[in-house]
């Protein structure tokens, strides 16, 4: 469930001073994060997940204020949109054989495809026509809009394969719609499945992952489902459906999920949690989540817009940054004549990005496009969208991404800091990164340590790590007198009222 719609500027965003990011020939992206990063971030649930979290504690953490209890009245059964806008499907029958019947699940059999065969169901002046594997008249003219036909399997153990949806499914039943005739009549196709076997067939992530990762997942893809179900109901527009099989809601692959590798844990992991749902003053939340957060989620005003939403704030997030997320930062390089026409802003050749406001997260919600015949305001969406960056907590020209040692510090101490204002660099033999509220200092030797107020100011008139002091071995400790104080390789500085003294050894 990753969706790209459009950002709306509100005022509780940061502006963050920014200089303007211009390039001669080309634009360079330094990003983190893949998606809206709204809710949870399912890489951020794997991370903390290797760091012993428990399920409840993960939606907890990415969904603020909420609790876990058992749905209250769970649909019998959910309606999924597996295919739209079709003048034909071909289906595959497996393992048996797969009934076509029409006017119900009950009623006639107009058809049976044997067990290994494809047959051919197409539109043809509003009604069904179906061919054999051989390219065979089996019926023709039946049904139509106001007769759906229906694909039966359950009743043999067959599973039917839809290379249109592009994946096999073996519970539930599909169901055919004739639609759209007031203009020129196309076909789709709904699966309807009790909600536990729904679930069983998402591939939202690899049934792999930890296991309380897999749960926390299930239980948000459960509340998202049962939520839009509520909200929406069972017979939405363009699809019939109460959800989508793509990312447009959350991806559905059936028996392919389950068959698939570790397919069994991610079923025990259904199982584990039935009908647990995520609940914010006793009602469902909207579940939404992206794949990684990048390190820090956003506050839903500054993703889509409207009201700001409590269970919806921007959170750190440590788990993000493990090895095995290929996008907890990557860079991307982009000519402006590219970007200049993937934008299609009619200002010329773009030549700086400017004037960028950003939310809690760092994510950008809108900047100024400057050409070279005139501007124009955008939203992060826009320019993520048509850029097809992976995510919009972008730093454009310039490098703030914050990794390694100076990470893993900034994420043990929740992101305390603020966003980067500086790249990484190299000093004094170790490293250093400058924060809205701080420094932080790394070195192999002692690790990395975060400064901050009238310590660091102390350090910095110290001529910081180049400096007799060195590279601080701790960060900012608060006595039991009120007074601060850091212990550095080669010293100590001690803060209070009266000001700062630094020793040396």
């Amino acid at each position: 469930m990753r969706k790209a719609l459009v950002v709306a500027l509100v005022l509780t965003a940061l502006t963050v001073p920014v200089g303007a990011a211009r390039a001669a020939g080309s634009f360079t992206f330094f990003g983190s994060g893949w998606g809206h990063g709204l809710g949870l971030s399912q890489w951020g649930a794997y991370g903390l997940s290797l760091d012993g979290w428990a399920p409840g504690q993960i939606l907890r953490h990415f969904y603020s204020g909420t609790r876990l209890q058992r749905a209250q009245s769970p649909p019998a059964r959910l309606r999924i949109g597996l295919v739209q806008s079709k003048l034909k499907v071909r289906l595959t029958a497996e393992v048996g054989p797969v009934d076509l019947r029409l006017g119900g699940t009950n009623g006639d059999v107009v058809a049976t495809v044997p067990a290994g065969q494809t047959w051919i169901v197409r539109l043809v002046d509003g009604a069904y026509t179906i061919r054999d594997a051989g390219g065979r008249l089996v019926a023709d003219g039946i049904g139509g809009p106001a007769n759906d036909l229906f694909a039966v399997y359950g009743p043999t153990g067959a599973r039917v394969r839809v290379p249109e949806a592009g994946h096999t499914y073996n519970r539930g039943w599909i169901e055919f719609n004739v639609y759209r005739c007031e203009s020129d009549c196309r076909l789709r196709l709904v699966l309807s499945i009790p909600p536990e076997e729904y679930l069983y067939g998402l591939a939202e992530v690899p049934s792999s992952w930890p296991k309380p990762a897999l749960q926390a997942q299930s239980i948000a893809a459960r509340t998202y489902a049962f939520r839009k179900v509520e909200t929406s109901g069972q017979h939405r527009p363009g699809c019939n459906c109460a959800l989508y099989a793509s990312s447009f809601d959350q991806v559905y692959a059936g028996w392919d999920k389950e068959a698939g590798p570790d397919g069994e844990r991610w079923v025990a992991a259904v199982n584990a949690t039935a009908g647990r749902v995520i609940t914010h003053r006793s009602e469902m939340i909207e579940a939404f989540y992206s794949s990684s957060s990048g390190g820090y989620t956003e506050n839903n005003e500054n993703v889509w817009g409207g009201t700001p939403i409590a269970y919806l704030r921007g959170v750190c997030d440590p788990g993000d940054y493990t090895p095995a997320n290929e996008n907890a930062v990557w860079k991307t390089r982009i000519t402006a004549e590219a970007v200049t026409k993937r934008l299609g802003l009619r200002i010329g050749r773009v030549r700086e990005f400017r004037d960028i406001v950003r939310g809690v997260s760092g994510r950008i919600v809108t900047v100024t496009v400057v050409g070279r015949s005139g501007s124009s305001s955008i939203s992060g969406g826009t320019l993520r969208a048509a850029l097809g960056l992976r995510d919009d907590r972008v730093w454009i020209n310039a490098n703030r991404q914050v990794i390694g040692t100076i990470r893993e510090k900034y994420d043990s101490v929740g992101c305390r800091p603020g966003l980067p204002t500086s790249r990484r660099v190299a000093v004094a033999g170790g490293a250093r990164q400058r924060f809205e509220q701080g420094q932080i200092y790394a070195k192999d030797s002692v690790g990395a340590h975060l400064l901050t107020g009238a310590i660091l100011d102390a350090y910095l008139k110290k001529r910081g790590p180049a400096g007799p002091l060195g590279f601080p071995t701790t960060d900012v400790l608060r006595l039991k007198d009120g007074r601060t104080r850091a212990r550095f390789e080669h010293g100590v500085i001690t803060c209070g009222d009266a000001g700062c003294k630094v020793t040396t050894a």
